[in-house]
């Protein structure tokens, strides 16, 4: 088992005395096989190796027992070890366990700026993901079970000992005198993933007593599919986005088919759980939006949206919500920055413009003859309003926003030129008419995006 895991982690990471690791230590089975497995490979590596403790916090002095004989199996084998407990009051369910001990993981990982995290996961839980993926609806890529390397927000996550089943890690333990923790809420079967352990494996095994090593050959037949479909997928992709955005009108021509792959892939690359309700939820919320001109937006977890607009679909983050709430105040022409990336340009200009930049630009060639400084740059107030390049009366700032078809989610992100209550130029978006030159410009406005200025 330890020349395995040594293999399996060198083709991840280069091992030295410089390298760390984390390891999800609950003191179980599991994680004591790959703790000890991990303590063994480091004396003969001298790596850091760190034990990664968290108490759900579910089952009071039971949890606190476990984690004080993590600490000693820790104190004893010279581990550093760090531990976490959850707030009492969390909901008790399988999904919030698992967010919470990665974030847990990924924090530690931060803290010793280690080179992987790694997890204890076996052939046997892999069996038993793929079956309950299977009952709870998948497509092909759920198939494909517990991978053996995974991202986290740029952290390695490996799974050294995918390969062994839970036979195995139990005469491992027993044969080098390990004595592992017995979490009483693994029996409890209110839990899914325990009543496929406990109930209905057992049951599938007198119909197929080799039931784990098939459902691993179903992963890998479906990991090999994937590999051709997503070759073939590639080109359709190039005809559906732009960047980041899938163009809604060409995406919704797709076969169904197509559509549940590419929402699929979505839904992973966000660590969102792929079932099959939520894709078909995901493309009925983009078929009923289609024809939306500001767009609509699903929630799908607390920071973060899918965005549904006639012109395009895209996954939108909690940073797209945040606001500049800067105000930069204009006496005369110079260089203004605003927020941590944005600074405006305001500089004389008296040359005749052969062709005026469009509206969207964020550069503009301006009369500047009958405003007078100060002025602001800031983002949106209430109150806001404009006079529509074109146009004689005025208007809100929210109905122009509106009319010009801009997402709620970034309108509080445009950077505005203003003369008090009233909108002179929002950059990218369109000017005031009271800047519209007639003959030559006196003044050129620019917005760039700037970089640790």
């Amino acid at each position: 088992m330890i020349e395995t895991v040594k293999n399996i982690l060198k083709k991840y990471v280069n091992i030295s005395c410089e390298t760390t690791f984390i390891v999800g230590f609950s003191g179980g089975w599991d994680s004591m096989c790959l703790l000890d497995i991990m303590n063994k490979l480091s004396k003969e590596y001298g790596f850091l190796l760190v034990a990664a403790h968290l108490n759900h916090n579910w089952r009071g002095k039971e949890s606190e027992a476990e984690k004080e004989r993590c600490l000693a199996f820790c104190e004893d084998n010279d581990i550093t070890f760090i531990s976490d407990t959850l707030k009492e009051g969390l909901k008790a369910s399988e999904l919030v366990a698992r967010e919470m001990r990665y974030d847990f993981f990924k924090r530690c990982a931060e803290e010793f700026e280690a080179d992987a995290i790694l997890t204890a996961h076996t052939k046997s839980d892999n069996a038993e993901t793929i079956l309950y993926r299977i009952i709870k609806g998948t497509g092909l890529n759920g198939l494909e079970g517990i991978r053996e390397l995974r991202n986290l927000d740029g952290f390695k996550v490996i799974r050294p000992i995918l390969n062994f089943s839970r036979k195995d890690i139990e005469e491992y333990c027993i044969k080098n005198e390990l004595y592992p923790n017995n979490d009483s809420s693994n029996s409890n079967t209110k839990y899914a993933r325990n009543n496929i352990r406990h109930n209905i494996m057992p049951a599938i095994k007198l119909i197929n007593p080799n039931i784990e090593n098939s459902l691993i050959t179903l992963a890998d037949i479906a990991a090999g599919n994937n590999k051709v479909i997503n070759e073939l997928m590639h080109n359709i992709e190039n005809q559906i986005t732009i960047g980041n955005k899938w163009l809604t009108q060409n995406f919704l021509i797709l076969n169904s088919a197509i559509k549940q792959h590419f929402v699929y892939k979505l839904l992973v690359k966000n660590d969102l759980e792929p079932s099959f309700t939520k894709i078909q939820e995901i493309i009925n919320f983009i078929t009923e939006n289609q024809k939306s001109k500001t767009g609509k937006t699903l929630s799908l977890k607390n920071d973060l949206w899918l965005f549904v607009s006639s012109k395009y679909t895209y996954f939108v983050h909690s940073e797209h919500y945040k606001k500049i709430d800067e105000e930069v105040k204009i006496t005369e022409e110079g260089k203004y920055k605003i927020g941590e990336n944005y600074q405006i340009i305001i500089e004389k200009y008296s040359e005749k413009v052969e062709n005026y930049p469009k509206a969207i630009s964020n550069c503009a060639y301006v009369n500047l003859e009958n405003i007078k400084f100060p002025l602001t740059i800031r983002t949106r107030r209430n109150g806001d309003i404009i006079q529509p390049f074109g146009m004689q009366g005025k208007m809100k700032l929210k109905k122009y926003l509106i009319n010009k078809n801009i997402p709620e989610h970034d309108r509080d992100k445009i950077i505005l030129l203003c003369k008090d209550k009233e909108v002179l130029w929002a950059a990218g978006i369109g000017l005031n008419e009271k800047l519209r030159t007639i003959t030559n410009p006196t003044h050129k406005l620019k917005m760039e995006k700037i970089e640790n200025v």
